[in-house]
């Protein structure tokens, strides 16, 4: 016969678990489609941290946890009410996020779906949560809840700098994302998935950039990648083996299915 305490603890801690997870999502809302989130509150144009796990690599100095709860607001705090997709495109559970996308291409891909690419800081906001952590899911890198810590694999650069189908075959050679939400706990507070790691994400950029759009959140190959870090090196038309998007819209102008609200005539 089964140890009764065991047997309690054991399921104390599985019901826990189930509700945790449960609980970081807070579900769809009136204003969004049921397969987008709301995302709203204050965002700032610049934040700070503090880091107390510095780790040096062979260019960079990395930072892999900072001081709970210390945060330095900085620049102009703009209001955020924002629809946005919980995955990434094609804003599917369990399906493969779509890579070798462009600003230009995942801009089409939105507005086809009568929606429009992710601001900077709406994406920022998103990540950050009310709290404005520094990752998606806290103030610390954990290389198991994000897919994030795939090892580098080099380019063969003769073959992705072809067009057609070697190009094609050396992305998928590359390829080491994971189909999206398998990692439950790699979720925002506004519920949003796979902000950090699986595939870099295009946004439309704040107005001092270069280019309209950059890239956010790293890809499977940068466990250090948080909220913050905009990659703003690359013009619209930029393609690489994971570079990918996801979708936003206006609250209220699409209904629980993600069609167009029909405006009442007066």
């Amino acid at each position: 016969m089964p140890d009764p305490l065991a047997v309690f603890f054991t399921l104390s801690f599985a019901l826990g678990d189930a509700g945790d997870t449960a609980a970081l999502d807070p579900g769809p809302t009136q204003a969004c489609p049921n397969d987008m989130r709301i995302v709203s509150g204050s965002h700032f144009d610049r934040v700070q941290h503090l880091c107390v796990t510095p780790q040096v690599d062979t260019k960079d100095t990395h930072c892999f946890a900072y001081w709970e709860g210390i945060t330095a607001f900085e620049g102009a705090e703009t209001p955020i009410n924002v629809c946005m997709d919980q995955f990434e495109a094609p804003n599917k559970r369990g399906a493969k996020p779509l890579v070798m996308k462009s600003y230009k291409s995942g801009k089409k891909f939105c507005e086809a779906r009568h929606k429009r690419m992710c601001t900077e800081q709406e994406w920022e906001h998103a990540c950050e949560g009310p709290e404005t952590l520094p990752l998606a899911y806290g103030w610390a890198v954990d290389k198991k809840v994000c897919n994030s810590d795939k090892k580098w694999m080099p380019v063969d650069w003769d073959k992705f700098g072809s067009e057609g189908d070697d190009a094609d075959a050396e992305a998928k050679r590359l390829w080491q994302g994971t189909p999206s939400g398998r990692f439950p706990g790699c979720l925002s507070a506004f519920g949003i998935f796979d902000l950090n790691g699986n595939v870099e994400e295009w946004v439309t950029t704040r107005k001092t950039r270069k280019w309209p759009g950059a890239l956010m959140g790293g890809f499977w190959a940068k466990p250090w990648t948080g909220c913050r870090g905009t990659n703003d090196a690359h013009e619209p038309g930029f393609v690489f083996y994971e570079t990918g998007f996801r979708c936003c819209a206006e609250p209220g102008t699409l209904d629980s299915e993600g069609k167009p609200v029909k405006k009442k005539s007066l």
